[in-house]
């Protein structure tokens, strides 16, 4: 859910604010001094501090549903609000105002999020999802965020977004989790850590359909392979940062070959790669 609206967010920015990706980062983190002085281009940060139940929506009474003849009582879906820090982060102060400034504007005009920004998943969510811009009680709670993130204060704006939980909801497959290992040498206290990152992933169909007994492969590396469970996931242990290309084979000999990128343990993660965990892989066409 929060991966999914996070890219929705970003797509709002991107594309209802007019503003070039090419230009302009769109992060979803803390922004504490170190990933400040870290970022090499402008950037808008979405902050997630806090995440609340909506006690004002909340309902306790039960939705009744008819199917085969028989009645079906639900509780009707929790609504929680998540709370976002978001700020223009640049060299310049005036771009810095300039970037704030377009971020607020975009977001007053869409307090719901427009359909074609949106996941398929977020589009089916009922109650639909419903967002605002500032609060008068929260000037002091974000220059608090600020003093507690240890950087200097930065003009922000306060943005809640207001999603429903359904009480029905049920987990049907397990978390796939970016992992970080690191080894240093015993004998040598000077010589920084080598890390290793585990990646995971699904590979399906283009109508979505899983893929299982699919071996993903590290090109170049042959102890680095996984095969998909019935599922279509996939893990691959102390994988090195950086560019890498998967070579994705089925039973049938089929080959295809992707690049994606793992991030470095010690960078910020932001919300603009194309290659966020877990890896989704589309199995189209075969290619050598």
């Amino acid at each position: 859910m929060l991966l999914e609206l996070h890219r929705s967010l970003q797509n709002l920015l991107y594309v209802r604010g007019q503003i070039s990706p090419r230009e302009v980062d769109i992060r979803f983190e803390a922004p504490t001094r170190e990933r400040i002085e870290k970022l090499i281009r402008p950037t808008i940060n979405l902050f997630l501090f806090d995440v609340q139940e909506n006690k004002e929506l909340r309902r306790s009474d039960f939705e009744t549903t008819k199917q085969n003849g028989r009645a079906e009582r639900r509780a009707l879906p929790r609504r929680f609000d998540l709370r976002y820090m978001v700020s223009a982060l640049t060299t310049s102060s005036e771009d810095e105002y300039l970037l704030l400034w377009r971020v607020l504007t975009t977001l007053l005009r869409h307090p719901q999020l427009p359909e074609e920004v949106l996941s398929e998943e977020l589009r089916q969510l009922e109650p639909t999802l419903v967002t605002q811009v500032s609060q008068d009680d929260e000037g002091k709670r974000i220059s608090d965020l600020w003093s507690a993130l240890g950087g200097p204060p930065h003009p922000a704006l306060y943005y809640v977004v207001t999603v429903p939980v359904a009480m029905n909801l049920s987990i049907e497959a397990p978390l796939v989790l970016t992992r970080t290992t690191r080894y240093s040498h015993a004998d040598d206290k000077k010589v920084a850590p080598e890390v290793g990152v585990q990646i995971g992933g699904v590979v399906r169909t283009r109508t979505g359909e899983p893929l299982a007994n699919v071996k993903v492969a590290l090109e170049g590396s042959a102890a680095l392979e996984s095969l998909t469970n019935t599922e279509g996931r996939f893990t691959l242990r102390d994988v090195r940062p950086g560019t890498l290309r998967l070579r994705v084979t089925q039973a049938d000999g089929s080959q295809k070959t992707i690049t994606v990128e793992v991030p470095d343990a010690h960078s910020p993660s932001g919300g603009s790669s194309d290659n966020e965990h877990p890896y989704d892989i589309v199995w189209d066409a075969p290619t050598s």
